[in-house]
């Protein structure tokens, strides 16, 4: 790497690395934009490049939503496996997957909403645990 380790263009992301190089839970949220991840996931991910060998442990949790049936979720699914495997340690705690939700409204007769209920209660249960340690 050139600059060690800093990335060359000045906007805030410094100091979003910083707060993401700080977190103990990292969630990637995506809607599927034509069998992929979103541009803006895409730019993230790429923007870690200069800190992504010193990101420390994080405990990573999928949010994904499609238009589509589930088979679409498995590209996108493998673009953020193959971010996530390249911290220094993680443990992917929790996946979330919204398929067939093409129209407005259809994600609410799925059972997404208690999933995502359930796994923020227990990153929330999981932050009380360490603090209490």
């Amino acid at each position: 790497m050139r600059n060690g380790g800093t990335c060359v263009l000045k906007d805030d992301m410094a100091e979003i690395l910083g707060m993401f190089r700080k977190a103990d839970v990292l969630v990637l949220a995506t809607p599927v934009y034509f069998y992929g991840i979103s541009a803006q996931m895409k730019t993230f991910i790429d923007r870690t490049y200069p800190i992504w060998q010193h990101l420390g442990k994080k405990e990573v949790y999928y949010i994904i939503s499609a238009g589509l049936g589930e088979d679409i979720i498995e590209r996108p699914l493998g673009d953020l496996d193959g971010f996530v495997e390249h911290l220094e340690e993680y443990k992917i705690a929790g996946k979330i997957y919204a398929a067939n939700v093409m129209d407005a409204g259809l994600v609410r007769n799925q059972s997404v909403f208690k999933k995502a209920y359930d796994m923020g209660y227990s990153v929330q249960n999981a932050e009380k645990l360490r603090v209490g340690e």
